[in-house]
């Protein structure tokens, strides 16, 4: 299965999540705006792992103890910089920490399974990916214009191993498992 780990957001930050998306959308750029339902942080992304490592990862990832998190998601930017946006991305600012400390405890746990990233763990979620350069000046105007925009604090008490399955209209996740943050 393609597999990655996540922790979701609350309602009320998808909702202000989700006024930008349409900011984004408009600005006439050649892009993917990410689906409301798929807005998330990614911690790790495993890529393609058999059913014998799924069942590793969900044993290493149960057996973690880790706190809940509250952080404010704040800030827009692009990956991997504005001058050549490929993916465009709300990030995190107070609470930050708690949200790095723990997905380096999760990236350690999952350590032999699935792709290797030796990258730094960026606290963002995803909210487009860029196709092309068509158009790209209004994009690049929108992420300046909300580099300090705020989309409201989430309190995280858990993380999740989903599944993802590419289809023509976009990726379809769901849960493999759920743990909680105490």
């Amino acid at each position: 299965m393609r597999a990655f780990v996540a922790m979701e957001l609350p309602p009320l930050v998808l909702d202000s999540l989700s006024s930008f998306l349409g900011q984004v959308s408009s600005v006439g750029a050649d892009l993917k705006v990410v689906e409301r339902e798929n807005l998330h942080f990614t911690v790790k992304f495993l890529g393609e792992i058999t059913d014998a490592e799924a069942r590793e990862a969900d044993s290493r990832l149960r057996r973690l103890r880790l706190p809940a998190i509250r952080v404010e998601v704040k800030g827009v930017g692009a990956f991997p910089e504005l001058s050549r946006p490929r993916v465009v991305w709300a990030g995190a600012a107070r609470g930050r920490e708690g949200l790095v400390a723990a997905a380096q405890a999760i990236v350690d746990s999952l350590a032999g399974i699935g792709e290797r990233d030796e990258r730094p763990f960026q606290p963002h979620v995803t909210v487009a990916r860029v196709r092309s350069a068509a158009n790209i000046r209004g994009l690049q105007e929108l992420v300046r214009d909300n580099s300090d925009r705020v989309f409201g604090e989430a309190g995280i008490n858990e993380f999740k191993l989903k599944s993802s399955r590419l289809t023509p209209s976009g990726p379809i996740y769901s849960d493999a498992g759920a743990y909680p943050l105490t």
